[in-house]
């Protein structure tokens, strides 16, 4: 008997399609972290590691997840002289809590998209050669950031106004840049606050008043 065409090309495809569907989706953080190191420069080929063909990057060098999700929980590449820009694809590492790029020799601007991931409450760009102002963006959506430290890079420039929105701040270091301008009084409404460091830059005026605020 012969069966009809379409019965026959179903039947000849169907096994095909099942061992295709076996195959896991490569995760949203994989495909955040291989883009991420296509914009850096890795002279010590540290980042070796860092495979795309991997499902997840729960092992790779830096590399931190979250045990029960196996989503990047933390990155941290302190002193692994990387360099290269700070991209963009590190904004789909949507349940990143920890940043850490210190003592490298990123440069260019600090990307606003940095602001974007929701989960973020440590950000560590910290001895490297930054460039450019604070983004007013950075602090426009930090409902969760506990600590920041942007020092010793090259970083012009006011302090952001947005910065005295981040109500749940702890430590904020930006010591040893070039930050000009004057100290904003909205700083004193950060009550969480419990290191301050703005030390060397070319901030001028007098200290605003209320500091006293920041102290039970």
């Amino acid at each position: 008997m012969l069966l009809p065409m379409k019965l026959v090309a179903f039947l000849f495809l169907s096994p095909l399609l099942s061992v295709q569907s076996l195959d896991p989706p490569v995760n949203d953080d994989v495909l955040a972290l291989i883009a991420f190191k296509a914009g850096l420069v890795d002279p010590l080929s540290r980042l070796t590691s860092w495979n795309e063909e991997d499902i997840v990057a729960c092992k790779w060098v830096g590399v931190k997840c979250d045990p029960t999700t196996n989503r990047v929980a933390e990155l941290i590449l302190d002193g692994l002289s990387l360099s290269g820009h700070i991209g963009r694809s590190l904004v789909r590492l949507q349940s990143l809590t920890l940043l850490q790029l210190s003592r490298n020799n990123f440069s260019g601007p600090i990307s606003p998209t940095l602001a974007q991931i929701p989960s973020l409450e440590v950000l560590d760009l910290s001895n490297n050669t930054l460039s450019g102002s604070i983004p007013e963006e950075l602090f426009q959506q930090c409902g969760r950031l506990k600590a920041i430290s942007l020092a010793k890079n090259t970083l012009t420039g006011p302090l952001p106004q947005s910065l005295s929105s981040c109500l749940n701040l702890q430590r904020l270091n930006f010591s040893l840049n070039c930050l000009s301008g004057q100290l904003l009084p909205g700083l004193w409404s950060l009550t969480f606050l419990r290191f301050l460091a703005l030390s060397d830059n070319l901030f001028e005026g007098d200290v605003p008043g209320g500091i006293e605020a920041l102290y039970d």
